[in-house]
């Protein structure tokens, strides 16, 4: 990037840090704004003293999509560098790997400034779908294994061999029918239970729901991961949504195309 300006940003949670950076890996500025609407104008108008300037984010597929997406609407150019290799920058400039947001930010850019080849980023509309229905359907495993795991914990107080590992919303009504308790912290330790039941039905009807959205993504992707063996839509939903497209990594595309010149892995 000879001749280029570099905006550098370390992109967290509560704070965007940017540091401009030249060609001669000098730092003309550097400012840090809040993750808000006032804080992007900020980190705008910082942008516009350097108009030619090309924006680069360390892990924009991860705290830095909201600024990604920000800038997309704005049609702002951007690349994506990796967090290793911004680590790799600061550890040889400074001799060490402590970490400053200002330092880290200065890191991004010199890394994008050096770096042979960096993904271009772009919002990937597939690519964002599947991340979205994965993370949907993890949160409803999750909320359905606490919601089990209580059942658990309630039917082995009346019955003392408990439930089978793998309870379901049946098995644990056929069990409750079991069960007439005289004392009331038994009949309300039931009654708790009995209202769990719908609940993990619920869960169950929206997971297999969440499967479905998934495997209709997968197949409008034109993913070909389930074509491996074991390879199922929710893996290669989730695999497809951390990593993208294969052509994002070129070494690797090279090795594919020249074992499989007529197929694609992702």
């Amino acid at each position: 990037m000879t001749g280029k300006v570099v905006i550098g940003v370390d992109p967290h949670k509560a704070s965007w840090t940017a540091a401009a950076v030249d060609s001669s890996q000098r730092v003309l500025a550097a400012v840090r704004v809040e993750v808000n609407r006032d804080g992007y104008r900020q980190l705008r108008r910082f942008g516009s003293r350097f108009p030619h300037a090309v924006w680069a984010i360390e892990g924009a597929g991860g705290l830095g999509v909201p600024l990604v997406a920000r800038l997309a609407a704005d049609d702002v150019r951007a690349v994506d560098v990796p967090a290793e290799l911004a680590a790799r920058v600061r550890l040889l400039s400074t001799g060490h790997n402590r970490k400053t947001d200002q330092a880290d930010a200065v890191s991004v850019a010199v890394a994008a400034l050096t770096a042979r080849t960096l993904h271009s980023v772009e919002t990937d509309q597939t690519t964002a779908v599947l991340r979205a229905l994965t993370e949907h359907r993890e949160d409803l495993v999750r909320s359905r294994t606490q919601t089990v795991n209580r059942l658990h914990v309630l039917l082995a107080q009346p019955l003392p061999a408990g439930a089978a590992a793998d309870l379901t919303a049946d098995a644990a009504a056929a069990l409750l029918r079991t069960v007439r308790p005289r004392q009331l912290l038994a009949r309300t330790h039931r009654q708790i239970a009995v209202d769990l039941v719908p609940e993990i039905r619920r869960l169950d009807r929206r997971i297999s729901a969440a499967g479905d959205a998934i495997s209709s993504a997968v197949a409008a992707s034109g993913c070909t991961l389930t074509q491996l063996y074991g390879v199922g839509d929710i893996a290669a939903a989730i695999v497809f949504a951390r990593t993208g497209p294969v052509g994002r990594f070129a070494s690797t595309l090279r090795v594919l195309q020249r074992r499989r010149p007529d197929r694609s892995l992702l």
